[in-house]
C-alpha cells in the first residue's frame, strides 16, 4: 500500500502534468498557451524572450543543424539552398530564444525536395544529437488526421456527420444528460459541452496512481459520462479532447480495425509517411526524444512534491524536469485519436500535404472541413487563419514535454510541421512565432 504521502505526491503532479496535456494544444494561432496558472503568448508577435542555448548546469551543449534531401541541380538548387538557410536560421533565432533542447522541423515545397532539419540535443543529460529521424510527440495534431479520416468515412456513406454518436457507438457515454442528442459534428468542433478532462483534478486524482498503467478508451468514457455538461450540445465552443477520443470509438466500431491500423491504411500510407505511431497499439521503434518542463511543471516533479533536483538540468539559467524520467503508460494513451501520435516531422508535413493537395480530402471535404465554428476560426479538427493576409491550414499540439504546430498554405501549397522539446514555450518564442515567421520565409520564397 502507498502510504498518504506517497498517494498525495502522486496526485499533485498528475494534476500539473493534466495542465499541460492539452493547454497548449488549441488550433494553431491560439493567442495563448496555458500551462497550469501560466500563460505565455504563443501567438505572432514580437521576441523578447532572453537569447540563450539550453544547458546543463554549467555547460551549454552544442547546436547542430542536419538538412537532407535539399539539393537539386542548377539554379533551382540554389534557390533551395537559400530556403534552406533561411528556415535553419529562423529555427536556430528560435531555439536560442526557447531555450527548447531538441527542435525539428520539415517544409515540403512543391517542385522543391523535402527540408528536414533538427538542432540541439535528444537528451540533455547525453551528448546524443537529435536528428530528422528523432521521433517527437505532436500532440492534438492527430486531431486533424482523426478528423480526415472521419471525412472519408462520412464520404463513404459509412456515417453522417449530423447523426448522434450513439447511432455508430451503442451505450456511448451512457448517464450523460446529453448523451444520446451529441453528433459526430460536434464532437469535431468541439460544441460538445463535454469537459476537459485534461484539466480536471478529479480525473488526475484517480490517474496518480496508475501513471504506469495505460487507459483503456472505454475507462475515458465511462470518465466523461459521470461529469456535468458544460452547455447544450451546439450552444457554444469549448476545445476539448474527450469527442476525438470518442471518435476512435467511432472509427473501430464502423470498419472492426483499430484505429492505428486504419490510420495507416487510409491516412498515413497514402501520403508517403510510415515512420508516425498511435499509441498503445503501436511504438515508434526507438522512444521520443527527451521532453522538458519549467516554471510550474518544473515545481511539480520537485518541491511540490518534496522530491529533490538531483540532476541540476537548466535551460536559460531556469531548472526543468526531464518528463521522460516519469512513468508514460497513462500519458500516451489519454490522447490516442485526440492526441496520442508520435513521429518523425518530415512525416507530419506529408500528411499536412496529403491532407489538402486532393490526396486524402476532394474539394468540398476540405470545404466543410475548414468552415467556422461559431465564432471562431476552427472548423473540424484545423483551424483556418490569416496571418498577414495569407491563409493558413494548422493545428497546434501541446503535451508533457512538447509544443508542436504543423500547417499549410492551400494558396502556395507548402505544408510544415516543427516541435520542440520544451513547454510550456517563454513568451515571445512560441510556436505562434515561428509559424509567423516561417509564413513570411514561404512568400518571400513563392514571390522571387
Amino acid at each position: 500500500m502507498y502510504s498518504q504521502r506517497f498517494r498525495r505526491s502522486r496526485t499533485i503532479i498528475a494534476v500539473l502534468l493534466a495542465a499541460s496535456l492539452l493547454g497548449a494544444a488549441c488550433g494553431a494561432n491560439e493567442s495563448t498557451e496555458s500551462i497550469g496558472t501560466t500563460t505565455t503568448s504563443d501567438a505572432a508577435a514580437t521576441t523578447n524572450a532572453p537569447a540563450a542555448a539550453s544547458e546543463t548546469t554549467s555547460q551549454s551543449p552544442p547546436t547542430t543543424a542536419v538538412v537532407v534531401e535539399d539539393t537539386v541541380p542548377g539554379s533551382e538548387g540554389d534557390r533551395q539552398a537559400a530556403l534552406s538557410t533561411a528556415i535553419n536560421t529562423a529555427l536556430l533565432d528560435w531555439q536560442a530564444e526557447n531555450g527548447a533542447p531538441a527542435v525539428s522541423i520539415s517544409v515540403r515545397v512543391p517542385g522543391f525536395e523535402p527540408i528536414n532539419i533538427a538542432n540541439g540535443l535528444a537528451d540533455l543529460t547525453e551528448s546524443e544529437t537529435v536528428t530528422p529521424e528523432s521521433y517527437f510527440r505532436i500532440g492534438s495534431i492527430t486531431k486533424s488526421m482523426t478528423a480526415t479520416l472521419i471525412l472519408q468515412l462520412a464520404d463513404e456513406g459509412l456515417l453522417d456527420l449530423d447523426e448522434p454518436v450513439q447511432t455508430y457507438v451503442p451505450g456511448w457515454l451512457d448517464g450523460y444528460q446529453y448523451a444520446n442528442e451529441i453528433t459526430i459534428r460536434q464532437l469535431m468542433n468541439h460544441t460538445n459541452g463535454l469537459l476537459e478532462y485534461a484539466f480536471d483534478p478529479g480525473f488526475y486524482a484517480v490517474t496518480a496512481d496508475r501513471l504506469d498503467t495505460a487507459y483503456e478508451p472505454e475507462e475515458l468514457v465511462e470518465w466523461l459520462a459521470g461529469t456535468e455538461p458544460l452547455f447544450a450540445p451546439g450552444e457554444q465552443y469549448s476545445y476539448e479532447t474527450g469527442g476525438f477520443f470518442s471518435l476512435g470509438l467511432v472509427i473501430e466500431n464502423l470498419t472492426g480495425n483499430n484505429a492505428a491500423a486504419e490510420m495507416r491504411s487510409r491516412i498515413w500510407e497514402p501520403a508517403g509517411a510510415s515512420e508516425i505511431y498511435l499509441p498503445v497499439a503501436e511504438f515508434p521503434p526507438t522512444n521520443v526524444v527527451n521532453g522538458y518542463g519549467r516554471e510550474l511543471l518544473y515545481l511539480a516533479g520537485t518541491a511540490l512534491i518534496g522530491n529533490p533536483d538531483t540532476e541540476g538540468l537548466m535551460i536559460n539559467d531556469e531548472p526543468v524536469i526531464d518528463f521522460a524520467n516519469i512513468p508514460q503508460a497513462a500519458a500516451q494513451s489519454v490522447g490516442w485519436t485526440g492526441g496520442g501520435a508520435e513521429a518523425q516531422l518530415s512525416e507530419v508535413s506529408a500528411i499536412f500535404k496529403a491532407m489538402f493537395d486532393g490526396t486524402l480530402l476532394n474539394e468540398s471535404q476540405i470545404a466543410e472541413m475548414t468552415a467556422p465554428t461559431l465564432d471562431v476560426t476552427y472548423g473540424l479538427g484545423i483551424s483556418d487563419d490569416e496571418i498577414d493576409g495569407t491563409t493558413v491550414y494548422s493545428h497546434g499540439g501541446g503535451v508533457p514535454g512538447f509544443r508542436s504546430q504543423a500547417g499549410y498554405l492551400p494558396d502556395h501549397d507548402i505544408s510544415y510541421a516543427v516541435s520542440a522539446s520544451l513547454i510550456p514555450l517563454p513568451e515571445g518564442a512560441g510556436v505562434g512565432d515561428l509559424q509567423a515567421t516561417l509564413v513570411q520565409i514561404f512568400r518571400d520564397f513563392t514571390a522571387g
